[in-house]
């Protein structure tokens, strides 16, 4: 069944959102800050491409399993106009942000730090995952998001995004997808899906 917009479903990606404006201060003393005076006392040298790869890993984790045989809840043709959707508008929303607020990199080598494009793209994916597989397997969402949250984390130990960058793009992400679903109209291979398993 399509995903139904409930008010509800706004508090998590609205509060992450609303925590990384909070934290965006450039003052010295600012959260943002602390954290990375933290990381560079203790992970100076680190450094992994990890990140580059596991923002994309739930998408292909949706369409892996699904390749495999696990059923999800949406048939490919509308599961992947979805995710088009859902990817356009992160893109879209992630770019222009980054455009107008023109923050600085903690690591000094641009002004495209906020908000996290890697952890948009993650935890829009994992919102695809989730919403994909939560009905067949109920530790999906946690699996999802908990992949995503990973990618923020190495985001900030790689010294590319602060925690405000992070958490924003979290709630993006989030929202995107979710936005897709809400508004997606189901007009394509109906006859197909017709006997499809509804979960």
């Amino acid at each position: 069944p399509p995903l139904r917009f409930t008010p509800g479903q706004t508090f998590i990606p609205a509060g992450l959102m609303a925590l990384g404006i909070a934290t965006i201060d450039n003052g010295r003393e600012s959260i943002k800050n602390e954290i990375v005076e933290e990381r560079n006392e203790h992970f100076l040298s680190f450094r992994t491409p990890v990140d580059n790869y596991l923002q994309f890993s739930p998408v292909v984790i949706a369409y892996g399993l699904d390749a495999f045989g696990v059923k999800s809840r949406t048939d490919l043709v509308n599961r992947s106009a979805i995710l088009f959707k859902g990817e356009l508008c992160m893109l879209g929303t992630v770019f222009l942000l980054k455009s107008l607020t023109h923050q600085l990199r903690p690591d000094g080598s641009n002004y495209s730090s906020f908000p996290s494009g890697h952890t948009a793209q993650a935890f829009a994916g994992a919102t695809f995952l989730s919403e994909e597989y939560k009905g067949r397997f109920k530790w999906m969402p946690y699996a999802a998001y908990s992949l995503a949250s990973g990618v923020g984390v190495l985001r900030m130990a790689n010294n590319r995004h602060y925690i405000s960058d992070v958490l924003m793009g979290a709630g993006m992400g989030i929202l995107s997808m979710k936005l897709a679903y809400w508004t997606h109209q189901y007009k394509w291979g109906k006859k197909k899906n017709a006997f499809a398993p509804a979960f």
